[in-house]
């Protein structure tokens, strides 16, 4: 059974309205009315201005990040954003580089055929897929089916998952687990296991609009998989080796190298179990909300007395837009559990300073984090207007 949230009740709305009135003397007073309608004026514009950065960044050809790769989770992200903002021409240039450089379509490997090249160079010869690249291709498409009704963008979304569930294997107990990669060269799969790399809510999501029976039990088995790497709080151990099992008594398999936590990880893999069980997103945003404004992007957990505390932020290692999108994104699908008034707050002391203080620059990262920002602004902003995916609907096969 999943615990119980413990977060600091919010002031009611008379008395952050008294609080906010105080400020008469300093010059006037306002209202939470008000001040909503002025974070949501700013984090639209500057969403507006982020987007159109994208797309001329585009145009301009593959987004390279400083390594001289360009990736292809960037532009999944990318194309689930455009999906979010309706943007279609957007999301035909990303999917279009996507096809050209990244997807496997033309091959006489038959366990690498629609899966998707992590990273691309010209000259490099492709070396493996990205289950998670691959995963995110096949939802974006998805999701792009359930909104423009293209029945190629279906059919492919479907080629694509299969060759994601073809970096599976069940175990013994029936859990359902993705490996990280394909190797083209040697025709193997990874010897690690990443749990965020378990996209059950995607599977589910596909299954629902197809009724196909096999998907909905990869998906239960998946999200079975996912939910053993729990912890507390919202944050989840990040790797699985089935060996640790026969090596250490007690030992299930699960770990995070070094007891090392990425908030990041953890916000990835809550949002993947939210149509099996939200409790892991309540968790980490009502932990983050505790813990403000000391949130860090990772986290030092202790097994033996089970506590998990801050690590240092460094300059290679800081809490970032990705995951504030998260935390929003997150926090907008469970919004009755951290209520209107933490979501703009949220919005106003984290995400708004966040863009504008990035406005100006162009860090190697940009298409991987600024897409999450994107689609977690407009869940935020038009929340009516975003559908939920259907995977986190009630179907049944």
């Amino acid at each position: 059974m999943w615990p119980a949230p413990s977060v600091p009740r919010p002031p009611s709305t008379l008395a952050a309205t008294v609080l906010l009135c105080a400020a008469v003397l300093l010059g006037g007073c306002t209202s939470p009315a008000s001040d909503a309608e002025t974070v949501s004026e700013e984090l639209e514009q500057l969403a507006n201005s982020y987007e159109a950065r994208l797309a001329d960044g585009l145009e301009t050809g593959l987004p390279v990040r400083d390594d001289g790769f360009a990736y292809a989770v960037d532009l999944g992200n990318t194309m689930g954003a455009a999906v979010a903002l309706g943007n279609r021409s957007l999301f035909d240039r990303a999917y279009g580089m996507i096809r050209a450089h990244f997807l496997r379509v033309d091959t006489g490997d038959p366990r690498a055929r629609h899966t998707v090249l992590w990273r691309y160079k010209p000259g490099t010869a492709p070396d493996a897929s990205g289950s998670k690249e691959t995963g995110l291709l096949a939802d974006a498409l998805w999701e792009a089916y359930e909104r423009w009704g293209n029945p190629e963008h279906r059919r492919m979304a479907t080629k694509v998952l299969d060759a994601y569930l073809r970096h599976g294997y069940w175990e013994t107990d029936r859990r359902f687990v993705v490996k990280n990669y394909y190797n083209y060269g040697t025709q193997t799969l990874s010897e690690n296991t990443w749990v965020l790399n378990q996209m059950p809510h995607t599977v589910r999501k596909i299954a629902c609009g197809t009724q196909d029976a096999s998907l909905f039990r990869r998906a239960n088995a998946m999200a079975r998989f996912a939910e053993r790497a729990y912890l507390k709080k919202g944050f989840s151990r990040e790797m699985y080796d089935k060996g640790i099992e026969t090596v250490f008594d007690g030992a299930d398999g699960y770990y995070s190298p070094n007891g090392l936590l990425k908030l990041q990880s953890s916000l990835e893999i809550a949002k993947a179990l939210l149509p099996f069980t939200p409790a892991p997103a309540r968790e980490v945003i009502g932990f983050i909300r505790a813990s403000y404004p000391d949130v860090s992007s990772a986290y030092y957990y202790n097994p033996r007395s089970r506590a998990i505390a801050p690590l240092a932020e460094t300059s290679e290692q800081t809490y970032g837009l990705s995951e504030k999108a998260l935390v929003l994104l997150l926090a907008t699908r469970v919004r009755d559990s951290p209520g209107e008034s933490f979501l703009q707050d949220f919005v106003g002391r984290e995400i708004v300073p966040e863009l504008k203080r990035r406005r100006d620059e162009s860090s190697s990262p940009f298409y991987f984090d600024v897409p999450l920002m994107l689609e977690a602004a407009q869940r935020y902003l038009r929340p009516d207007q975003v559908p939920a995916p259907p995977g986190e609907s009630e179907c049944t096969p």
